[in-house]
């Protein structure tokens, strides 16, 4: 696309605005510059990827092309963007015209209304085709994914309780949270990761979807899925085990192993979670592929039976891989809690059976030489947790020291980039048993939270 073109949808959007603040709904003054703007955006979003408007810098940038002179020519989008504190609108494919409208009422809503809430009411226009991002001024994007994981958290909570109570809940929180939690991963997803590896055993059931889904959106970031797609995944995560609430809590809670009879009930919950997706509104097929299918193996074994392999979702096996991960990586009564590396052993082993080998290289990748929640000891002795990724080397990550070289525990572990030049003595040797250390992983991940 040439920047003409990116100059002529930006000037209709402004025009649009302009026309929402003198006309009513569906005047032609109104409808006119929206038909213009959505098939210009339409042709820019032609190839599968999302197009962000927004503001960095006091410029207007859309799709990465910066427009200046905003005290000038394009003064009526910076302001628009900047006296609500938004710092960008993102629009998808499969962009419509009624979505334009929703955003321009909102807007106009977000100007006149004193105290009104853009989220309340971003919900309210139903806007299905774009997202925003609220300007995070002075916020760290840790920050960011705590406030974010813990609302996803209660929404889980939230559609199960509803679930018990024999209600249908509504969607709109779910891909509210998951829009949240996508935009975080594709800024930072090693910020959200940090957040899966916080393992919390006593809400192990509401705060596995959480991370489930973490791992989904950090897994279709990696391999560059489109928008719609990654948000699909990541719904799919987050409600891949919702059939359990319709499962006996005495066999979902015992410790050792299921009779048959057991074992039949257990199996039943991917079918009906996936009865339940069907009657909550606006769930995308594909979602529900994926929650139906997560137990159906590569190779074709596994539960549900399908009548053929050639109908199963090409990532239902990537939420059954980062479903077990997640378990792989939390202490639960029966079970010590594997090391990150330990767990990518074990999912090697199912390639080719349980998993698609393709989708296990991918995830081990993706979480890196050394994944976020690892110990490791480094050639200088010291002991250190992996907090955070170097995507230019993944063998040289962001770590934290929690022991000195003689191995004694520090009082406050203490951040280190092993990439930074100065740090040539320390180089990571080996991953180390955390157990036998005494290293509460949780405390260092918040450590490294709180210090942003």
């Amino acid at each position: 696309m040439s920047q003409a073109q990116y100059k002529e949808c930006l000037s209709q959007f402004q025009s649009a605005l302009k026309a929402i603040a003198f006309y009513p709904d569906g005047h032609p003054g109104v409808q006119n510059p929206v038909n213009a703007f959505t098939q210009s955006m339409l042709e820019l979003l032609d190839a599968g990827h999302r197009v962000v408007l927004g503001v960095l810098d006091d410029v207007v940038v859309l799709d990465e092309i910066p427009f200046y002179e905003t005290d000038g020519i394009w003064k009526p989008v910076f302001k628009a963007l900047t006296l609500i504190g938004v710092e960008s609108v993102t629009f998808e494919p499969d962009l419509e015209a009624r979505d334009v409208t929703g955003i321009l009422r909102w807007f106009k809503r977000a100007t006149s209304e004193d105290q009104i809430d853009l989220a309340t009411a971003w919900k309210e226009e139903e806007i299905q085709h774009a997202t925003f991002q609220q300007n995070h001024e002075g916020e760290s994007t840790h920050a960011r994914a705590y406030k974010t994981y813990e609302e996803s958290f209660g929404i889980v909570v939230d559609l199960m309780s509803q679930l018990r109570m024999g209600k249908v809940p509504s969607t709109d929180q779910a891909v509210h949270v998951i829009n949240d939690m996508r935009d975080i991963v594709l800024q930072d997803s090693s910020a959200m990761l940090g957040m899966a590896m916080m393992k919390n055993y006593d809400q192990y059931t509401y705060a596995h979807s959480v991370n489930v889904a973490i791992f989904c959106l950090s897994l279709g970031h990696f391999i560059e899925l489109p928008p719609d797609e990654l948000r699909s995944f990541g719904l799919a995560g987050l409600l891949h085990d919702m059939g359990k609430v319709r499962t006996d809590e005495e066999i979902l809670r015992k410790p050792g192993a299921l009779s048959d009879d057991e074992m039949r009930l257990m199996k039943l919950h991917p079918e009906l979670g996936a009865e339940i997706l069907e009657n909550m509104r606006g769930i995308d097929p594909a979602a529900k592929a994926m929650v139906l299918q997560h137990h159906t193996r590569f190779d074709g074994k596994g539960y549900p039976n399908l009548p053929s392999k050639r109908n199963v979702h090409q990532l239902a096996d990537a939420v059954a891989l980062a479903d077990c991960y997640d378990a792989l990586t939390t202490t639960r009564p029966y079970q010590r809690a594997r090391h990150p590396s330990d767990a990518a052993i074990i999912m090697r082993r199912g390639a080719g059976s349980a998993f698609n080998p393709e989708t296990v290289d991918h995830f081990i990748a993706m979480l890196g030489a050394y994944p976020t929640g690892e110990a490791v000891r480094l050639a200088t002795g010291e002991v250190a947790v992996v907090v955070g990724s170097n995507p230019m080397d993944t063998t040289t990550p962001i770590v934290r020291l929690v022991t000195d070289s003689d191995g004694q525990l520090l009082a406050e572990s203490i951040r280190v980039e092993l990439a930074d030049p100065k740090e040539t003595e320390r180089s990571i040797v080996t991953s180390v048993n955390v157990l036998a250390k005494g290293i509460d992983i949780a405390a260092v991940l918040e450590a490294e939270m709180n210090e942003d």
